[in-house]
């Protein structure tokens, strides 16, 4: 055909422009992808239309340039050898697409080249990716299966390695912005990171100015440390999406693959993978913060309750309705009735007083402050009334009313504290007006003992009145005794504390009354269930404590006899471990009860030869030693419980 053609046309002649202008021309006529190429300086000279618009490139896209900037992996392009083979297209926002190559000599030489390209049919490409629509649907299904019943980075490590899956990537991860640092750090990574070691940090304006997913292949530059990192690592493909909006950036998601398993649907599904991240994680800030706002509501919460709970006056919290919402325990104590009881109920159901405090409460309802007190009566559940003051105070926000505050104090504990003051008072003054009675007192006392001693030298032995004479002697040793118990109790002495050995002071004191104890047929027993119990205190102080507990019991049993038993213990209860127990117990007649109850008070006692001073003295000589005393009575017997501190640096078992 080509010679008849020749034959045909002797007088068909073209200048050299006119020829390549011919060229373009036909080339544009060919449905098909086709470029011409210049195999000698690997150059692309010119392309026809088809081409432009299947690849969405621009002349200086890849005119003028090497064959591999358009068909990437093209390894041939002899007209014997490359003809038929299969190429890669490059695109300009889509991935690589498969081409069939057909190579065509324009010049005997071979040096010019008409390459025209053919997509491959899609139909078998079709197919596969058909085939794999439910395996992507149930992953995607798995994806929002996630969000129930997970928190956190582990709800998005098991999102992230489904997304792997499903955009067939050797690894997927999520890099995090971080308001300390000015680049994106890596979160999570799903995937071999020893394979593909995307970096730990990379920067914020590398990926920011980007709002749509972006797809980079090895025929394009790398940009960036992501890029370079796929393109040093044989990276086939590598998905980049922005996590967040517009306005606000929170991080970044990438996937990258190195088969070649990217097509069409990758970006879109890059994209609903990123906004769905970007929900997620939105959630979860959300969530995270919601939390801490409720943790800390329930601080301030539990806060006020503590305060409201501690407070001295009753408080009482109405809703704007007057009922009630809340009573502290003060409240409870003042009005009588619980806090259960109350709840919801009107407040002129539980504040009854002598006058109406109905205005109070409108005022508060309107938003004003009230404070009634001078004549107010208030009155318990039992009928009692009782002095009080009320606040009633509004708590608006933004002049709306929220609740209602009202505050008691109940003015009969104030009259009781001053009036207990005032005992005070007169106590201490009496207390200095007696030590000084019985300072005065004593010396009388002794010149009277002085003058009965020659009265008694001056009588001879048979004298009827010595007897009179040594009964007033006995007198005045009694009030001796007594002044003494009393400048003893009126002045306390200042304590010497050093390590006391409590077993060595009470077998000494034991011994004292051994013949005593004897002759009023009463019978002792001792035992130290502790080696070494050492006591932090006064030793004459202490010594003092147990005579007077051991008369007082002696003193019970003088009559009938009986039986008086020591022990020194570890304390019975675990608060106690600091001190040790000592136990005293007697089998006398008992404390009555009405004594019992006042019988650590000065000039209280049972006995007829008592002072009353005794056990008042030893109650505070055992507050000084920063211990206490307790005591159990009953018919036929008492018992008391002394517990000091142990002394420090002892080994005390």
């Amino acid at each position: 055909m080509t010679q008849d053609l020749l034959e045909n046309l002797p007088d068909f002649e073209l200048t050299r422009l006119e020829g390549i202008q011919s060229i373009f021309t036909l080339i544009n006529l060919i449905p098909d992808p086709a470029i011409i190429y210049q195999r000698a300086k690997d150059e692309i000279v010119t392309a026809n239309n088809p081409l432009f618009l299947l690849t969405n490139l621009g002349e200086n896209d890849f005119i003028g340039q090497p064959i591999k900037t358009l068909l990437p992996n093209l390894t041939e392009t002899d007209p014997i050898i490359g003809h038929g083979k299969k190429a890669l297209l490059r695109h300009k926002k889509q991935p690589l697409m498969p081409v069939n190559v057909r190579i065509f000599n324009l010049t005997k030489s071979a040096e010019i080249l008409l390459i025209v390209l053919k997509p491959q049919e899609l139909t078998q490409f079709i197919r596969h990716r058909s085939s794999e629509g439910p395996e992507i649907i149930e992953g995607l299904l798995s994806i929002i299966e996630y969000v129930s019943g997970q928190e956190g980075n582990t709800n998005l490590a098991q999102i992230l390695q489904k997304s792997r899956m499903i955009l067939k990537a050797d690894i997927a991860c999520i890099y995090k912005s971080d308001n300390t640092h000015p680049h994106l750090r890596m979160d999570l990574c799903d995937g071999d990171q020893l394979d593909i070691p995307f970096p730990k940090f990379i920067p914020n304006e590398d990926f920011f100015s980007n709002q749509y997913p972006m797809l980079w292949t090895p025929d394009r530059p790398a940009n960036d440390a992501l890029q370079k990192t796929a393109e040093n690592h044989d990276i086939k493909f590598l998905v980049i999406a922005p996590l967040g909006n517009e306005s606000s950036k929170s991080g970044v998601f990438i996937a990258a693959g190195k088969d070649l398993n990217y097509d069409q649907n990758t970006l879109p599904l890059t994209r609903l993978i990123a906004s769905y991240l970007t929900g997620l994680m939105d959630s979860q800030i959300t969530l995270a913060r919601s939390r801490n706002l409720a943790r800390r509501i329930k601080q301030v919460v539990h806060i006020q309750n503590e305060i409201i709970s501690n407070l001295e006056e009753g408080t009482i919290i109405l809703s704007p309705d007057l009922t009630i919402a809340e009573m502290n325990p003060a409240a409870e104590a003042i009005l009588g009735y619980a806090n259960r009881e109350a709840l919801r109920q009107h407040i002129d159901s539980i504040l009854i007083g002598s006058e109406s405090l109905g205005s109070a409460f409108s005022s508060a309802q309107e938003g004003i402050p009230t404070l009634t007190g001078g004549d107010l009566t208030l009155h318990h559940r039992d009928g009692k009334s009782f002095p009080a003051k009320v606040m009633v105070t509004p708590v608006l926000s933004k002049g709306q009313l929220l609740s209602i505050i009202v505050l008691i104090r109940d003015l009969s504990q104030q009259e009781q504290h001053q009036a207990a003051n005032k005992q005070l008072e007169q106590r201490a003054i009496l207390g200095e007006v007696t030590a000084i009675f019985a300072h005065e007192v004593r010396n009388p006392i002794n010149a009277i003992m002085l003058s009965l001693q020659v009265l008694e030298d001056n009588l001879a032995d048979d004298d009827q009145n010595i007897k009179w004479i040594q009964n007033m002697r006995d007198e005045c040793n009694k009030l001796m005794y007594l002044m003494e118990s009393v400048l003893s109790f009126a002045k306390p002495l200042e304590y010497k504390m050093s390590a006391v050995d409590m077993d060595f002071l009470i077998s000494r004191i034991l011994e004292r009354w051994h013949p005593r104890l004897v002759r009023l047929n009463i019978g002792s027993y001792y035992e130290s269930g502790v080696d070494n119990p050492i006591v932090e205190g006064d030793f004459r102080a202490l010594e003092q404590v147990f005579t007077n507990i051991i008369s007082n019991a002696v003193n019970a049993m003088s009559e009938k006899g009986g039986s008086l038993g020591i022990k020194i213990t570890q304390p019975d209860h675990k608060e106690d471990q600091n001190f040790y127990q000592i136990t005293l117990t007697d089998t006398g007649h008992g404390i009555p009860d009405e004594i019992k109850a006042h019988m650590f008070k000065p000039f209280v006692t049972g006995s007829q030869h008592g002072t009353g001073l005794g056990l008042a003295i030893t109650q505070r000589i055992v507050n000084a030693h920063k211990g206490r005393i307790e005591v159990d009575s009953f018919a036929g017997g008492t018992i008391f419980k002394i517990f000091l501190v142990k002394m420090k640096g002892f080994n005390n078992r």
